[in-house]
């Protein structure tokens, strides 16, 4: 066995990743087996069937210690929340440094410190309050690398501090805080008050030797910061929300009176107490169906939770004394939370024949969360007979635990009672970016992001070729059942982008109920969607018990910075005639599907950002028919006469007396719904039209007008909503959007924010 065989001969783009990430020098994947399994065999077993896999972390740094490396074996941290005074907002900076030159991201919570005009006993007479301190913290998150990576931080404030207007607008600012993730801290009282439309309260009791010196009180419209919050959002994808009484409240730990969650990780999948870290394996779900791909075997995946779960227990032994800080090797002793998790959940639906967010579905997971859970803690419970339990474990409160009691029986409860539990937290769902890119699969809990892609190569005349790549599991379905295009495959290979956002909602709210941490989580919007939309997205995850979520609406404001580079502007010139217009670098192919008399085509409209104009065109033939030489040569025609500065009106005016196709004719004839024209050129125009008018493009206002008064109104309208889509700044790809992280299928790129 070696890394071809494991991942597969076509999947160079996940060898590539394995080599690149996860490989240490010149070692062999027996030798790499070896080193993360530390000799387990069923581990290595699990690892070799695709049924577990550890985090990028412990993927990449297990047993590096032995040859001297100082790094980390958990994704991330939350440290200690800082107090109200510059030694400790100063001195939580410094943890922070130490905690990335080991490799771990971090969450800090700022709901401690003095709200913005307070008094300080300083020559400043009154502060400039917790939202100036972001910049400390996202200073030291962009100046300490990470092996050629910068550090993931996470930000969080409590939605009744008086500076949360402050903390809601900061990312408003491109400038700002980009090198970390935000969220709030909400409550159900706020939640309460927004949907009765009441005044809330915010509140901060200023302290100097613990006595009271000033109280920062003011009222708000809860309703109308709600709205600010959605529209933050709906044009930033920030601050996220954390429901901060569900995470509370729902957990193994709810009533025991000495614990306290300090904030979440930087994807908010973990809540953690001060010091306390993420250690993250998954559970590979397609794996667990038969050779025939049509049931699932339960007894495999509970094996498979055995082996997860005291796997992630030996990791966390060995690696305490790698922990950068003390406080973060005690909390890790007394506590020892592990995060096993699922990876896959939206190929494992495709395979079952279950849309995504169907009741049906929702059923199943439920039964899959609740098997998983239960195996998760029965495991827990024998690793403490034979190993003891975690040093604060609390038999009387943990016995008390809504979450418990939901979610065990009386098997469970028994071996709890009579060994305890070795593990106070036990199940989480990361984002899985690298991971599932690597295992062409879909990640953590999320629906597939498309079903292709396309990739750019150079050919032997230094032109860049385009060429569309179909996922595994949508080829395999396609060659199985003889289909051509991924346009007609059918409807239970959803996406994230045309999912309804509150199926996605529930299918999140269904395995939260059996997840005692939390879900790392991405609500994908398209470009159209509202700011109102938006807030019912907030309020319905609120009602139906998430713990956190954020939303991305596509095309949103801060795509822009996703791919912008350290370059000087450079000042525009007019074109000298005949003189061709280079392709601006930030240009983004998108995909246009058109139903031509013959056949079917794909447009790829290439579109600049920084210049807010169409730059490029080219046509894919998608399936059988069409004219395909002749339809390249007219989009090269089209684009050449764009790139020498012409518009769409001259577009129309150089074809506007060609007469209409027979093909055409007669598709029309027998009802067939084909795009809007009667010639394939005419149609292109059409397509390049009505992209203009969605993408609200300013240069051709005039152009439009003239064109839009000889348009008739479409009788039949195709499907065509355009979706905005973050581009990588490695290959120029699109990106896919989970809780906070970002990551290519194209090259394997990601980062977490």
């Amino acid at each position: 066995m070696n890394e071809v065989k494991w991942l597969g001969e076509e999947n160079i783009l996940g060898q590539d990743i394995w080599r690149k990430k996860y490989k240490y020098n010149d070692e062999t994947f027996k030798e790499w087996l070896e080193r993360i399994s530390n000799g387990d065999l069923s581990l290595k077993e699990a690892i070799i069937n695709k049924e577990f896999i550890f985090a990028g972390r412990i993927l990449a740094n297990r047993g590096l210690h032995k040859l001297g490396r100082k790094i980390t074996y958990s994704n991330c941290y939350v440290l200690t929340p800082p107090e109200d005074n510059l030694e400790s907002i100063f001195e939580t900076a410094k943890k922070l440094a130490r905690t990335f030159s080991y490799g771990g991201g971090c969450g800090i919570d700022i709901s401690n410190l003095r709200p913005r005009g307070s008094v300080v006993n300083n020559s400043a007479m009154e502060t400039t309050g917790s939202v100036s301190f972001m910049d400390l913290y996202n200073l030291t998150t962009e100046i300490i690398g990470q092996n050629g990576r910068r550090g993931a931080l996470m930000l969080s404030l409590s939605i009744d501090h008086p500076d949360i207007q402050d903390f809601i607008g900061v990312k408003g600012d491109l400038s700002k805080v980009q090198k970390a993730n935000i969220s709030i801290r909400m409550t159900d009282e706020f939640m309460e008050k927004v949907k009765k439309d009441e005044l809330f309260t915010l509140k901060f009791e200023v302290l100097d030797t613990d006595q009271i010196v000033q109280i920062v009180k003011k009222e708000v419209r809860a309703k109308k910061l709600f709205k600010e919050l959605a529209r933050q959002n709906w044009n930033y994808a920030e601050p996220g929300m954390l429901f901060w009484d569900r995470i509370s409240n729902w957990n193994l730990l709810s009533e025991d009176e000495n614990f306290e969650f300090a904030g979440t990780n930087p994807c908010a999948e973990e809540p953690l107490p001060a010091g306390g870290s993420c250690l993250l394996g998954s559970l590979i779900l397609p794996s667990f169906l038969n050779e025939t791909k049509d049931e699932f075997d339960f007894d495999r995946l509970k094996k498979a939770v055995r082996i997860g779960v005291k796997s992630l227990n030996n990791v966390l032994d060995e690696g305490l004394p790698l922990h950068p800080l003390k406080e973060q090797r005690e909390s890790v002793a007394d506590w020892r939370q592990i995060g096993l998790g699922i990876l896959g959940l939206g190929d494992l639906l495709i395979q079952l024949d279950l849309r995504y967010g169907s009741p049906e579905s929702i059923e199943f997971c439920d039964t899959l969360s609740k098997i998983i859970i239960i195996e998760a803690l029965k495991e827990s419970a024998l690793l403490a007979k034979e190993s003891g339990t975690y040093p604060n474990f609390n038999l009387e409160a943990t016995l008390k635990s809504p979450f418990l009691i939901e979610n065990s029986n009386e098997e469970v409860i028994e071996l709890i009672k009579k060994d305890g539990l070795r593990n106070s937290q036990l199940l989480t769902i990361a984002p899985t970016g690298s991971i599932g890119t690597m295992l062409q699969m879909s990640t953590g809990i999320e629906p597939n992001f498309a079903f292709s892609y396309t990739r750019k190569t150079e050919s032997l005349h230094g032109e860049d070729v385009f060429y569309e790549v179909v996922s595994p599991i949508a080829k395999e379905y396609m060659e199985e059942y003889d289909i051509e295009s991924i346009d007609d495959l059918p409807e239970f290979f959803i996406t994230a982008q045309n999912l309804d956002p509150i199926e996605r909602l529930k299918m999140q709210a269904i395995w939260q109920n059996r997840i005692d941490a939390s879900i790392s989580s991405t609500v994908n919007l398209i470009n159209k969607t509202t700011i109102e939309e938006v807030e019912n997205i907030y309020l319905k995850a609120w009602e139906l018990g998430l713990k956190g979520v954020t939303v991305y609406r596509s095309g949103c404001a801060r795509e822009g910075i996703l791919t912008l580079k350290n370059e000087e502007e450079e000042e525009t010139t007019e074109l000298s005639r005949g003189e061709l217009k280079s392709i601006v670098e930030d240009t983004i192919y998108y995909p246009k599907n058109l139903r031509i008399g013959c056949g079917k085509l794909k447009v790829m409209i290439g579109y600049s950002p920084s210049e807010n104009m169409i730059q490029d065109l080219y046509v894919i033939r998608s399936g059988s028919g069409g004219c395909e030489k002749n339809i390249q040569a007219v989009a090269i025609f089209m684009s050449g006469m764009l790139r020498l500065g012409g518009n769409l009106f001259m577009l129309e005016k150089s074809i506007e007396g060609i007469s209409g196709c027979p093909a055409f004719a007669r598709g029309n004839a027998i009802g067939k719904k084909l795009s809007k024209g009667d010639t394939c050129p005419l149609a292109i125009l059409n397509t390049l039209k009505e992209f203009e008018t969605e993408m609200g493009l300013k240069n051709f206002e005039k152009a439009q007008a003239f064109i839009k008064q000889k348009e008739e109104k479409f009788n039949e309208s195709i499907d065509e909503i355009h979706i905005h889509k973050a581009i990588c700044p490695d290959c120029g790809e699109l990106l896919e959007i989970s809780g906070g992280c970002y990551s290519c299928r194209a090259c394997g790129y990601s980062k977490c924010d």
